[in-house]
């Protein structure tokens, strides 16, 4: 039972019946049936957009394939005859000490599992269900076919995840050492994948400015380190890294090519209209007045963390579906956000707005491939791809609605970090 309440009021909630410790161990027994189910027969879930191919850990098997390739002398960044697709090396040369330490081909599965054991770990310590509601809306965002998608190919996103996990909690610390501390995964996960330079945004986060100023230019020394390392790997990548298209991916190009708008004009454009939202964000002032409570600080800061990521990802090329496991940062507060009293009715609709879109561009292809897969061997194939093409584009609109929501979030927090960083003391 809840009470409405009036201005000036602060909303009652009934207790649950059910302990938060019973909560969690109710969305842990929920996730594992449905990823057990999975792991048992994952070919039964090719009509929600999880093409298992018959293989498990694909991407996992790809990344050690290139170390046993670099240990034969033979080049990783070309064709691999060591891994089942002949995929080439497309990461930072830092993945090619695997081998070294001994992993190789043989450990794939063990690989895998690690991975995919450790993530959902990861996944259940963070995410708290306190009510029946609150339990299926994590649900919604975290048995999405992405999620299974990343965790059927142990795809290294999962490492970058798992490294990232960190930030916050070393952030939420009480002493600075440790505040501090969170520069490091965050430069760990630029090093081997490049994009997850954009989490240091978060790094901004604090009430001190002497200490915020210190950890920025910690943070641009060692991003200038890393980007030694790896620059040499970033310029020969290229033209190897795949591109992702058609269902099960998102992208900002994908609605701009749409309109003749490829290449690096098309980039420009996505950057160009990105921050033209930023600035209509900015200038309608939405956001003013609006506080982040103490008890929802780790939740708003997993919020930035992911959305920096996402929007990142989106903005600056296309990618495969399991990006979207950063997506599971953002659950709590946008499940916390829309029923703050203390949070302007303006901001809560925001939030209110941004998970309904959460929800709608992590299950929008699910219910196309559902949908597609129905008529599979009664469609000719050419109409199938057609039918799956139009209904993609359609959803475009869709996404770029929920990444508009993400960057007036996400302009909010950098417009505070900037009045902070070059503010008086």
């Amino acid at each position: 039972m809840s009470i409405r309440p009036q201005a000036g009021e602060t909303r009652l909630v009934a207790p649950s019946r059910l302990s938060p410790w019973a909560w969690r161990g109710l969305l842990a027994l929920l996730t594992l049936a449905w990823f057990g189910a999975f792991a048992l027969k994952p070919m039964a879930f090719f009509g929600l957009g999880v093409n298992h191919f018959g293989v498990w850990f694909l991407d996992a098997f790809a990344i050690l394939a290139s170390n046993d390739a670099a240990a034969r002398g033979l080049d990783p960044y070309a064709p691999n005859p060591l891994d089942i697709f002949h995929r080439p090396h497309v990461y930072s040369g830092w993945w090619l000490y695997l081998h070294p330490l001994g992993l190789t081909r043989a450990h794939t599965i063990a690989v895998g599992w690690t991975l995919g054991l450790a993530f959902l770990l990861s996944v259940l310590a963070f995410l708290r269900p306190r009510s029946a509601r609150e339990l299926a809306w994590y649900l919604a965002v975290l048995l999405a076919s992405p999620i299974l998608l990343a965790l059927d190919r142990a795809n290294n996103d999962l490492v970058v995840f798992l490294l990232l996990a960190a930030v916050v909690p070393c952030l939420m610390s009480q002493r600075s050492q440790w505040r501090h501390c969170a520069i490091v995964p965050v430069a760990l996960a630029a090093g081997l994948k490049f994009y997850p330079a954009i989490a240091g945004l978060v790094l901004l986060a604090g009430t001190d400015r002497r200490e915020i100023r210190l950890r920025l230019l910690l943070t641009i020394g060692l991003f200038l380190g890393v980007a030694w390392s790896i620059a040499p790997d970033f310029a020969r990548l290229g033209q190897l890294v795949p591109r992702a298209e058609g269902i099960m991916s998102f992208g900002a190009a994908n609605l701009l090519e749409a309109v003749g708008l490829t290449g690096r004009p098309g980039t420009l454009a996505g950057l160009g209209l990105a921050g033209a939202i930023v600035i209509v964000f900015l200038r309608t002032r939405i956001f003013d007045g609006w506080k982040i409570s103490d008890q929802y600080q780790s939740a708003w800061l997993s919020f930035v963390l992911g959305a920096a990521l996402l929007a990142g990802c989106f903005l600056t090329g296309t990618n495969f579906a399991y990006r979207w496991i950063f997506a599971l940062w953002l659950a709590p507060f946008l499940w916390h956000a829309p029923r703050d009293p203390l949070t302007p009715a303006r901001v809560r609709r925001l939030a209110g707005v941004t998970g309904g879109l959460l929800i709608a561009v992590l299950w929008c292809d699910t219910v196309v491939s559902a949908f597609i897969s129905r008529f599979m061997g009664r469609v000719p194939a050419d109409d199938l791809v057609a039918w799956a093409d139009r209904i993609f584009l359609i959803e475009q609109p869709l996404t770029w609605a929920f990444f508009g929501c993400l960057l007036g979030f996400l302009a909010h927090f950098a417009r505070g970090r900037v009045q902070a960083i070059f503010a008086r003391d």
